[in-house]
């Protein structure tokens, strides 16, 4: 079936091409009736919009592409969740792509996003593709989420939750329950925001006469997944003198903790305490609710939609950043330590 062009929509409503152009992209100087009366012959014909060559004539896709490093994150799908909303207004379509924290599938996406000539991107970086997020960053808008990029030639906007406040105050919370023996499960050390986190936790533990150093034994460095969060118990139940207490670095983590400890019988907090960074959706409904520093979310994705047309607008504003701090939501994982 031959698709429909505004030659056959013009024809149909008896109108010339300018008007039906100028109909399709509301323009105020065409009147309500015949606006009403063009795109009611454009639906009934079947048009779809030729994106290709609109691009052409307005140098926009009206595409923004999101990477993320996990999309099976209840964090990420609430933040896109609320980007979609916002960008949609604009009308422009949100790109959603996962890359699974890997180097390799993150550089073919940013490679196919930049063949479609998106208009910004939006990124959770995997931190091991800076050279090619610099040359794509040349041309295209963009906004940093939870990742730094550490270098001063990058140009966007940061939008990040304060992972070393988050873990500090975890940390202090243990520490006051008489907790000394804290196992920190945390992710790559590459990635800012896992070293913001454990610097958190660090420094907490210095306050209180704790060196976590290279000789400190409850530190597991994993990914920040559920497969992580399992892993770095089986290492803790091998252990001859284990931990009193876990603070888990992020939420996939977290998830995989509490699934672990189940099957090896290990209660919380009777035999060990939890604390989480970054809640876990539906904690009402858990048994188990592990005390966590949330974040407002709506409020994180209404920020990063809008840093996002705001570079799209002017891509040559200075770099700006916006952390917002946790609240510590109380849960029923902790106790004193058994020993």
């Amino acid at each position: 079936m031959k698709r429909a062009t505004i030659k056959d929509i013009a024809r149909e409503a008896n109108v010339s091409l300018a008007t039906v152009s100028r109909a399709l992209n509301h323009d105020p100087c065409v009147t309500d009736a015949m606006q009403a009366r063009v795109l009611e012959t454009a639906r009934r014909l079947g048009y779809v919009p030729n994106s290709i060559a609109k691009s052409l004539k307005t140098n926009s896709t009206y595409t923004i592409g999101f990477l993320v490093s996990d999309i099976s994150n209840s964090y990420y799908i609430s933040i896109a969740r609320t980007v979609e909303d916002i960008v949609s207004r604009q009308n422009y379509n949100l790109m959603l792509c996962s890359t699974g924290n890997r180097q390799d599938r993150e550089l073919d996406y940013l490679q196919m996003l930049m063949s479609k000539n998106i208009d910004g991107l939006i990124l959770n970086t995997t931190g091991l593709n800076n050279d090619f997020i610099l040359e794509m960053n040349r041309k295209t808008p963009m906004v940093l989420l939870n990742r730094r990029i550490m270098l001063p030639e990058f140009k966007g906007d940061l939008i990040d939750t304060n992972s070393y406040l988050g873990c500090y105050q975890l940390t202090k919370q243990l520490l006051a329950l008489g907790h000394r023996k804290i196992f920190a499960v945390r992710g790559p050390a590459h990635l800012s925001n896992s070293f913001e986190r454990f610097q958190g936790f660090v420094d907490a533990m210095s306050e209180a006469g704790v060196c976590v150093d290279k000789n400190y034994p409850y530190v597991y460095t994993g990914e920040f997944t559920l497969k992580s969060g399992v892993d770095a118990i089986r290492h803790l139940v091998g252990m001859q003198d284990r931990p009193t207490a876990i603070l888990s670095q992020n939420n996939m983590m977290t998830i995989g903790i509490l699934e672990e400890l189940r099957r090896s019988m290990i209660r919380i907090p009777e035999d060990i305490s939890l604390a989480s960074y970054d809640g876990i959706s539906n904690m009402d409904l858990m048994i188990t609710r592990p005390t966590s520093a949330g974040f407002d979310m709506a409020a994180i994705g209404e920020q990063v939609g809008q840093s996002i047309l705001s570079r799209i607008k002017n891509p040559d504003m200075p770099s700006r950043e916006y952390i917002f701090d946790p609240t510590i939501i109380p849960g029923n994982s902790l106790g004193i330590p058994r020993d």
